[in-house]
């Protein structure tokens, strides 16, 4: 066998790449997917976090064919957490750009009462882009698996089916680089979107970045989700860059 097919055969055979971002760490420069581990952090500096395990998990079941990165608000082994102001600043941008928000609340309110995770729930639960999990011993969740019920959140009863959960709503994920991190796949998929982006990439147009603004799922599995997304773009030409906001709506996408 040369050694050029002996190169791309292990090129197939390596695992595709799982990039872990800590908090106050850069993220890379370009994936295919992204899913923040959203939930409680222990105290105890006797009790593990939950993420090594769903880090695990996500490694194990990541099968690419890009690059997936997981972003985990705490430091990197004894590292130390940076200022209060910081750390939140961090978490918002990092779960803006995730095309997963992953919750697993193992709550009990003497040990773990996850109070903070009730409003990044609130502010997640309807963005197309949460996925639920809880043990079934975990306290006080009524609330929060009724408004997973209403918005279509896939839940969970076990960390490992939370991670497949998230898997299975990325899929094989999509290639995006710069701006266009600030996607996620529920926008980035839609027809709508790709009509809008793909002639101006093509002209040389570069997307320095975008928010969702508002976000409501699809009514069926084959129309698009309707959107508010601002968007600031460079032109090719070297003009300075412009902000704009395109909206998406049965299916029509439309430039405000």
């Amino acid at each position: 066998m040369s050694s050029e097919s002996l190169a791309a055969e292990s090129l197939a055979a390596a695992p595709a790449p799982v990039e872990v971002v800590h908090v106050s760490q850069e993220p890379p420069g370009s994936w295919d997917a992204a899913v923040y581990l959203c939930g409680p952090t222990p105290t105890d500096p006797e009790e593990p976090s939950w993420r090594s395990s769903a880090v695990a998990a996500l490694r194990a079941a990541w099968a690419g064919p890009g690059r997936l990165a997981v972003f985990l608000p705490e430091p990197e082994g004894s590292g130390s957490y940076p200022p209060y102001a910081e750390q939140i600043a961090w978490e918002e941008t990092a779960m803006r750009r995730c095309d997963v928000v992953l919750f697993w609340i193992p709550r009990s309110m003497d040990r773990l009462p996850g109070l903070v995770s009730n409003i990044k729930w609130g502010a997640w639960h309807d963005s197309g882009r949460a996925v639920l999990g809880a043990p079934p011993e975990a306290e006080r969740m009524a609330y929060l698996l009724h408004f997973a019920e209403t918005f279509a959140v896939p839940v969970a009863r076990t960390l490992p089916e939370a991670v497949g959960a998230a898997l299975r709503a990325v899929g094989g994920g999509a290639r995006r680089t710069g701006g266009e991190r600030a996607v996620p796949l529920v926008v980035w998929r839609s027809e709508s979107f790709q009509s809008w982006y793909a002639p101006r990439r093509a002209a040389g147009c570069r997307l320095l970045d975008a928010r969702v603004e508002w976000y409501e799922r699809a009514a069926s599995p084959d129309a698009d989700p309707a959107w508010l997304l601002t968007v600031t773009v460079a032109p090719g030409d070297g003009a300075a860059p412009s902000v704009c906001c395109l909206l998406s709506a049965q299916g029509q996408g439309m430039l405000m």
